[in-house]
């Protein structure tokens, strides 16, 4: 593997994964909706294109097909939900330019997309312990303050709305119709990067979130090396058929986990799990190649932060 392409590379996982694959020697391709200048990884990668946004899907693919071709791109591993959302059904045109489309299969990523069907499958398999589910008619059947409103596909905790009362729920209903409804659970947040090969090989890596943003990104977390959700999320893997690296995301609630969601794509908090030791971007790639990835490697385990640097001027 010589040239790999990243989109949205003004996302937080893109800079450590950008370094990981410069180390490993390989050409870093980087695309972005805002110019070059204005953000750093965006400098770092050693060529980079102004993208199209995802709201024109045709012309979006057709740009990533023509970044393809024009650079040699081996790899395409697309960093936000959008974007996973479009190009996961275009595999075969990418394939035939020689480029191995770095998402999780078509059928795969609607389903961790959407969390009511996910929560369902998860329940009737019994591998792990989710959160009561409803919509439609069975969330005004099954109203329970105070409960958590969520988007039926939505990300980065967008559109979420704690329900106190029945005037919560009525004014939500009337900005959107996709709403979900789950109990307002209170805990601590658990995020695992999981990678899985094409022979069911499995790599997990928990850590507890201390400090993250409204939008759900890890600020400082507990990397914990050995830890009860790498089995379940092992589970969740296989009975997802995931492939590649993806990050599955849980709330300590009364002394048990409860699944929230999986996010078929790296995690902003990849950078944490490349530090500790779990080389995430190099198991996205082997997990795509039809690689066998092994176990995980000892990992370092402890409190990890983020660091915010000023650059320009």
């Amino acid at each position: 593997m010589k040239t790999v392409m990243l989109t949205a590379v003004g996302s937080a996982s893109a800079g450590p994964v950008t370094a990981r694959y410069q180390a490993l020697g390989m050409r870093v391709v980087g695309c972005d909706i805002y110019p070059r200048s204005w953000n750093e990884t965006s400098q770092q990668v050693d060529e980079f294109f102004q993208a199209l946004t995802v709201q024109d899907e045709e012309a979006y693919v057709q740009q990533m097909l023509a970044a393809v071709r024009r650079y040699g791109v081996e790899a395409l591993i697309p960093l936000t939900d959008v974007e996973v959302d479009v190009l996961c059904s275009r595999k075969a045109e990418f394939l035939a330019l020689g480029c191995v489309l770095c998402t999780p299969e078509e059928a795969v990523v609607r389903l961790c997309r959407d969390k009511q069907q996910m929560a369902q499958r998860l329940e009737a398999a019994q591998v792990c312990r989710t959160i009561p589910t409803f919509s439609g008619k069975d969330l005004a059947e099954n109203l329970s303050f105070p409960m958590m409103l969520k988007p039926r596909s939505g990300r980065s905790s967008q559109g979420q709305v704690i329900a106190w009362c029945q005037a919560d729920v009525d004014a939500a209903l009337k900005r959107r119709d996709d709403y979900i409804a789950q109990p307002y659970l209170t805990g601590d947040i658990y995020t695992v990067d999981v990678a899985r090969d094409v022979q069911g090989n499995v790599q997990t890596l928990v850590r507890r979130e201390l400090l993250r943003t409204g939008n759900g990104l890890g600020t400082t977390v507990e990397v914990i090396p050995q830890h009860p959700l790498d089995r379940i999320c092992a589970d969740i893997a296989r009975e997802a058929a995931i492939l590649g690296v993806v990050n599955m995301e849980f709330i300590h609630h009364d002394d048990d986990f409860y699944f929230l969601e999986v996010n078929p794509r790296f995690s902003g908090g990849a950078g944490f799990s490349l530090k500790a030791g779990m080389d995430v971007a190099l198991l996205m790639l082997r997990c795509h190649q039809g690689q066998h990835i092994g176990q995980r490697p000892v990992v370092q385990p402890g409190i990890y932060t983020r660091k915010i640097e000023i650059i320009g001027g």
